[in-house]
């Protein structure tokens, strides 16, 4: 993280720990300590935050589900699809930040229910392609957003270098994250 993302990060937090309600007191313990000795509190407050996403993503999940009959990692590798056209696994795998083979179990799923077809390169038959049917393509464009969206609607109400710091603080903690069982 570079000094200035670093500094806008810090204003981000700061703004956002001096404008939470006292209601709220709960969400102000996820905001990092202003003490930089504090190092337990501050690893306190972002495993409560990454608690709190979890959960937000479970309920996410669990409603899309309800609403669409897909699950968000479904949603995520239809839109690969969509958006890298004719795709190998190992392609959509990278796009989509998820493991080959969890790719290949989703896309298995997905062409049992007529949404993906799935067909050998015809120059090289170890090599399998994936494209969106036409059924796939109607059930993504009626699925809903990823993000519920009061959430889209607060990050698109921010000025865009909270939006940066915003998307650089979850890099790092998706970066360190990575790889964790």
């Amino acid at each position: 993280m570079t000094d200035m993302t670093r500094s806008r990060a810090s204003h981000l937090v700061a703004t956002r720990r001096r404008d939470l309600p006292q209601k709220n007191a709960e969400i102000s313990e996820m905001v990092p300590s202003q003490d930089a000795g504090n190092v337990s509190d501050d690893l306190g407050a972002l495993v409560k935050a990454i608690r709190v996403i979890a959960q937000a993503i479970d309920t996410r999940s669990k409603a899309m589900a309800r609403l669409s009959g897909l699950t968000i990692p479904q949603v995520v590798v239809l839109a690969g699809i969509r958006d890298l056209g004719e795709v190998t696994t190992n392609g959509l795998s990278r796009h989509v930040d998820l493991s080959p083979g969890t790719v290949v179990a989703i896309l298995d799923k997905l062409a049992e229910r007529g949404f993906v077809e799935r067909y050998r390169s015809p120059t090289d038959r170890r090599i399998v392609h994936s494209r969106l049917t036409q059924q796939g393509a109607e059930i993504l464009s009626r699925a809903p957003t990823l993000l519920p969206d009061d959430a889209v609607d607060a990050i698109t109400r921010m000025p865009q270098a909270d939006r940066a710091a915003l998307v650089t603080a979850f890099r790092s903690v998706a970066g360190l994250l990575r790889g964790i069982s």
